[in-house]
């Protein structure tokens, strides 16, 4: 989960910003949306402009900055347009920022404090190839050159010529650009929300915790995405996303539940036979409805936390053996645990930058 602060455009808060956010926070990110023209909106993008200009830059910038008062720092910073210079200053100028999503527009770096971008933020820019405001107003030009200094920032530009094509309340909304554009925000704040361990924890809290940065990172290589994009498979592999992550569901509860605590296999891992369909969850998880996979897995998360919380210590045994007859410990189970999601996460990589060009840890 990531807190977001979004801006809005020059023609106000529209209706399709509001949904953006509403997007947002249907995946469950917090999400602050300020109106920087005190309840104005305007028909057109030319209009808006004119009052921006009207009221002056600075004063939209300073609105941005009253904004964030009494919100956290580790904010992600999203602006669409007009709404991406508030973003984009913040994110240089405060400390703390956790990303920045410039949409529909940016500025050269320069025009904030010393030009330079703070170590280890993340950057996404997103506009249309052949926008007039992004592409002849200087926007594209500082947008490559803000990219080419940010390590691992993306620049991601859609066929056509409309500005604000992400607002769906606007005539110039394209919904397969915009549905694109919403898919590769939720997997950057679903990967930006993600917690790191802790330096000097204990044995068990450390493992606990880089467990369940594998697990963040997974649910975060399925965010926004629909059952078709789940199902979606690379040249010569069965490998989907719905099915890996089927598959780790049935990882942690197999393990860390029948194995380590010794409970029955529950349903529907019972009914299957896998020695006549080993790939059974593989294939079925590409099938389900994608938030009943993201849930299934979710919940056996929780419960192996919950086995971890209750256990005596990393050094007890498993209630039931391993395949060669000896019984392993909590600390050897958490480790498996740790490879099985780290190496089906390299798997999810690739799935993931062939739908929608997504990449990221």
């Amino acid at each position: 989960m990531s807190d977001v602060i979004l801006f809005h455009h020059a023609q106000g808060l529209t209706e399709g910003v509001r949904q953006f956010a509403e997007d947002l926070r249907a995946a469950g990110h917090r999400v602050t949306v300020p109106d920087l023209y005190a309840g104005q909106s305007f028909p057109t993008v030319a209009e808006g402009v004119a009052h921006a200009q009207e009221i002056g830059f600075d004063t939209i910038l300073e609105r941005g900055r009253q904004a964030v008062e009494g919100l956290p720092e580790n904010l992600v910073y999203a602006g669409f347009s007009l709404g991406a210079m508030p973003a984009q200053m913040l994110a240089q100028a405060r400390a703390g920022a956790n990303g920045a999503l410039l949409i529909h527009g940016c500025v050269p770096a320069s025009e904030f404090g010393d030009g330079s971008w703070p170590r280890g933020v993340p950057l996404q820019i997103h506009a249309m190839e052949r926008d007039p405001y992004f592409v002849d107003g200087g926007d594209l030009e500082a947008a490559r050159e803000l990219v080419g200094k940010v390590h691992g920032a993306r620049l991601f530009l859609y066929p056509g010529d409309q500005h604000l094509f992400a607002d769906r309340s606007l005539p110039s909304y394209e919904e397969g650009a915009a549905r694109l554009l919403l898919q590769r925000v939720l997997v950057f704040l679903a990967l930006v929300g993600r917690q790191e361990p802790e330096h000097g924890d204990g044995d068990l809290k450390l493992l606990e915790q880089f467990l369940d940065l594998q697990r963040q990172t997974m649910l975060a290589k399925t965010a926004g995405l629909d059952r078709d994009a789940m199902a979606q498979r690379l040249p010569s592999s069965t490998l989907s996303l719905g099915g890996l992550l089927y598959h780790l569901a049935l990882v942690e509860e197999s393990w860390m539940e029948v194995q380590f605590l010794g409970s029955e296999l529950p349903e529907p891992w019972s009914e299957v036979d896998f020695g006549a369909d080993p790939e059974w969850e593989f294939r079925t998880g590409a099938e389900l409805d994608p938030e009943a996979v993201r849930q299934r897995y979710r919940e056996a998360c929780e419960r192996s936390r919950q086995v971890v919380t209750q256990a005596s210590g990393p050094d007890q045994f498993s209630a039931k053996p391993h395949f060669d007859g000896r019984p392993f410990s909590l600390r050897w189970v958490l480790l498996h645990l740790i490879e099985e999601t780290a190496r089906h996460i390299g798997h999810a990589d690739l799935l993931r930058e062939a739908i929608d060009g997504s990449v990221g840890e």
